[in-house]
This record gives structure tokens, sequence and C-alpha cells, in this order.
């Protein structure tokens, strides 16, 4: 089947009013989850982040977080993905291997499902010296996940935020290829040679400070999806601003319904025209 377009969302906003009800109005998620149900069709990664990664060790997060974890692993488009922050390669595996443990570790909950599928690795490093770092990584991802009771193969994305060389792929889901500012989009270097050489459908692009229309969303969905042929994408107009300590991922984006349903709109045009397709 040929590739088309998956949504990832870095959400990172806690989970507020979200007990006993995600699909209640009041909680915080619920624009998330209304663009997930309006949407079908297409698959959203959501990247969970409780404290920089599971919070306390070997327990289960509380409440608010059941809530909505149990609700997204209810719908049929969802995929579940565990912070974890490599603070590029100054996390030992013993620091990291619990948290991923820990993670793992929801699928045991027997009260709600609240299992996740995957583990999201911040802060990669991108120079080819840290390759070792992360392929260990990535494996201890895979061997936690394959320990008794053995679960699935896990999902794992990775962020260097900028394109790396093509060798990092082999052993990891996705790469995000591009953390940045809409300005800089067109510009920027992973849709330049080496690095369009590298698996494109295994590619996640992150767009922040998006001052366009919704036509102009659309048209972004459109070039990722049907030229560059990336695999996950998101975007959003909140500010990025280290000054003022702005973070793009913990608010709703306010084009947030128009970019769900611009994904399954560029995903259709694919759908409906495959010859044309090939996957990159």
């Amino acid at each position: 089947m040929v590739n088309i377009l998956s949504v990832v969302f870095p959400l990172y906003i806690y989970p507020s009013s979200c007990s006993p009800s995600a699909s209640s109005a009041a909680c915080a998620w619920y624009p998330f989850f209304q663009s997930i149900t309006a949407n079908p069709s297409v698959l959203f990664n959501i990247i969970v982040n409780p404290n920089s990664g599971p919070g306390d060790l070997y327990t289960y997060p509380n409440d608010d977080w059941k809530a909505v974890l149990s609700y997204a692993n209810s719908l049929n488009n969802t995929k579940l993905i565990g912070y974890i922050d490599s603070s590029p390669t100054n996390i030992p595996v013993s620091k990291y291997r619990p948290q991923v443990q820990t993670y793992k570790n929801w699928a045991n909950f027997t009260e709600k499902d609240i299992h996740v599928d995957g583990i999201f690795v911040d802060d990669m490093a991108y120079s080819t010296s840290s390759k070792s770092y992360y392929t260990t990584f990535a494996n201890n991802i895979k061997s936690v996940w394959n320990s008794s009771p053995a679960q699935p193969p896990p999902y794992i994305m990775m962020n260097p935020g900028q394109p790396i060389e093509c060798a990092f792929y082999s052993n990891v889901d996705s790469i995000v290829s591009f953390e940045d500012y809409y300005p800089n989009l067109s510009k920027a270097a992973f849709i330049k040679a080496p690095y369009t050489n590298c698996p494109r459908y295994k590619q996640a692009i992150i767009i922040h400070d998006f001052n366009g229309t919704a036509l102009d969303q659309q048209q972004v969905c459109d070039d990722m999806g049907q030229t560059f042929r990336a695999g996950n994408l998101f975007i959003t107009s909140a500010i990025q601003d280290d000054v003022t300590q702005q973070n793009p991922y913990d608010e709703v984006p306010p084009l947030l319904q128009q970019f769900a349903g611009s994904v399954k709109a560029t995903n259709s045009w694919i759908l409906a025209h495959p010859q044309w397709y090939s996957d990159i």
C-alpha cells in the first residue's frame, strides 16, 4: 500500500479536567480528540510526556493521565509514544532504561487500557560519533519491550530536529528531520541532497510559528505528503521563544481542526492516484 501522511502530536499539555471523562469538553485534550475522531482515516501518533518522561518510576500515572491514555487507546487511529529526554548522549542506560520499563509496565494496569506503543527520544545528537549511543538506546528499548511478558515491537521515534545521515534510520521507525520555524521550511536541509536519499516515509516534520492561512497549511500538507513523501507531520502557529520560555507544544494550535482535515485531504488525493506516489 502506498505511504500516506500520519500526524504526530507533541502533546505536552497536562490533561487537566480529563478525569473521569476524557471525552468531555472540559478536558484539556478535548480539541485533539475532536480532530482524531473527525478524521478516522488518519493515524495520530501522540507523544505523551507526564514529566520529561513517565514521571515516578515503576508506578502508574495519575487519574487524569489514565483517562486520556485509555480514551486514546479506545480509538482505532491512535498510537501512544512515551517521551524520554536523551539530553544529548548524557543520559546513561541506568537512567533511561527504567523510564522505558515504566512506560512498558503501563500495559499491566488492569482497570483501563493505558498502554503505550513505543518511545520518543528527544534531544538527539546528530553527529556521526553519537551513532553508537543511539543504536544502543534503540536496542535497549526493543529489549525492554521484548522482556516478559513480551509486547508487540515498539514504535521508536528519535528527534535530532534536523537531518542526519541515512544510516541512523535503519534501527528506528521515524526520525524528526525538521523541527523549526515555519519561515525556515522552504530552505530546510532535509529537502536537499544528500538527505533526500534517506527513507522519506520514516521522516517526521514538526513546524512551529506557522503564520499562514488555512489554505497555506493545506499546501504545506500537500508538499510534505505528495511531493516530499514524509511519514509524519505536525503544524502549529504557537510560538517558540526561549527567552520568554514559550513552548509551542503546550497549547492548542488555533488551526488544529483544519490541519487534521488537511492531512486527510492530502491522503485522499494520494490514495486516489497511487501510481504517482512511490514510497521513498
